[in-house]
């Protein structure tokens, strides 16, 4: 979950971007990865995000209503909440309502990225984005309606899923086991249908790849922090930097 890209200074971190309310700790490698760090990168600014999660070319999500059972689509309007930013339903994105459904059901805390950033905003500790919150929305936007109406349905259908997941996944995460992660990813429904990783986790790690590539020759040690994910299966960030890495030993 912590590599060193050979022969230069940057580094990868896999990170839980929550992590479950029974389990708050950060493992020590995270703050050894951070300390080590003169500058961060992150995936992308998450409130950034909150002004496309409306509108779109798909239309709303009620659009999901025709691909999924009528029980379910009542199920997930029941669990949506009346007031927010998230409601009402209908005038999310589809892909929106796809991605939020899950964090219904499950009890967390922050993860890595949100305790990093404060500590960095703290000691003004410099750091940036591989993507855009409009780059996030295009690549989110490729995700079908039969595939995101799939999905919500076997969401649906278990509601303890999520938690479960999550929880399954994070304690495979702080034993450094990324096989793990991704097989517990495999039998999520939000993984296991191809056109949701390939929006989620494929097509950005290509993009990545390439605007990692122009950091290698900077010569302030560089942490880059993705979600552990990106790190495992196949397409994962490794694989489409086709660069040699070797893990980084705690207290090193």
């Amino acid at each position: 979950m912590y590599l060193q890209l050979t022969g230069t200074n940057v580094r990868l971190l896999g990170s839980m971007h929550l992590f479950p309310a029974s389990s708050r700790r950060t493992p020590p490698w995270i703050g050894e990865a951070y300390d080590w760090a003169e500058a961060l990168v992150f995936e992308s600014d998450p409130p950034s995000i909150l002004p496309f999660l409306t509108g779109g070319v798909q239309g709303g999500a009620d659009q999901l209503q025709a691909f999924l059972p009528a029980e379910a689509w009542a199920r997930l309007q029941a669990a949506w909440p009346i007031e927010g930013p998230l409601a009402p339903l209908a005038g999310l994105r589809p892909w929106a309502a796809l991605i939020v459904a899950p964090t219904l059901f499950q009890q967390v805390v922050e993860g890595v990225e949100p305790r990093m950033l404060r500590s960095a905003l703290a000691e003004t500790k410099p750091f940036r984005y591989l993507e855009s919150a409009q780059e996030v929305a295009a690549a989110l936007e490729t995700i079908p309606l039969e595939v995101a109406g799939a999905a919500l349905a076997l969401l649906m259908a278990d509601l303890a899923e999520p938690q479960r997941t999550l929880e399954r996944m994070h304690a495979a995460w702080l034993e450094g086991d990324l096989a793990a992660v991704q097989q517990i990813a495999d039998e999520s429904p939000m993984f296991n249908l191809p056109g949701i990783r390939h929006a989620i986790l494929d097509a950005r790690n290509r993009a990545w790849a390439t605007r990692l590539t122009e950091l290698l020759a900077r010569p302030e040690r560089t942490l880059v922090v993705v979600g552990a994910l990106h790190l495992s299966g196949p397409g994962n960030l490794l694989e489409c930097l086709a660069r040699p890495v070797e893990p980084v030993l705690a207290d090193t």
